[in-house]
């Protein structure tokens, strides 16, 4: 093999700025998935009364299955938005942590600039 480009060997600054918008999604995935949980509690009430249409032995049995299954996909449910509401925190952090990172770098290139009147030192 002949020797690497010279692109591939030069190391590149990455940017480290962050998107603000993704404070705002990251909210709006933990606003879904609390509004997610909170269907799924209205379900559970609805499911909990849930009553067999007759007397007989097929109804009983069609409501114990029925709620059953839906006991099951609303665990499922519940889980999903769990962590639906875990990765919209993150996001928001994540954010908040860049913002923060920016905030402190611009207020110490700030204090670097010369005041009025202000001489720079020399070596």
């Amino acid at each position: 093999m002949g020797p690497e480009p010279a692109q591939s060997r030069e190391r590149h600054m990455q940017s480290m700025s962050f998107d603000p918008a993704v404070a705002d999604i990251g909210s709006q995935v933990v606003n879904n998935a609390f509004q997610g949980l909170q269907a799924g509690a209205v379900a559970w009430v609805s499911l909990s009364s849930l009553l067999p249409a007759g007397a007989e032995e097929v109804s009983a049995w069609a409501v114990t299955a029925f709620t059953t299954a839906a006991t099951g996909l609303l665990a499922l449910n519940q889980a999903a938005q769990e962590e639906l509401r875990k990765a919209g925190e993150v996001f928001t952090a994540i954010a908040r942590m860049y913002s923060d990172a920016d905030v402190r770098a611009a207020a110490c290139l700030l204090e670097a600039i010369p005041r009025p009147g202000q001489t720079l030192a020399r070596e």
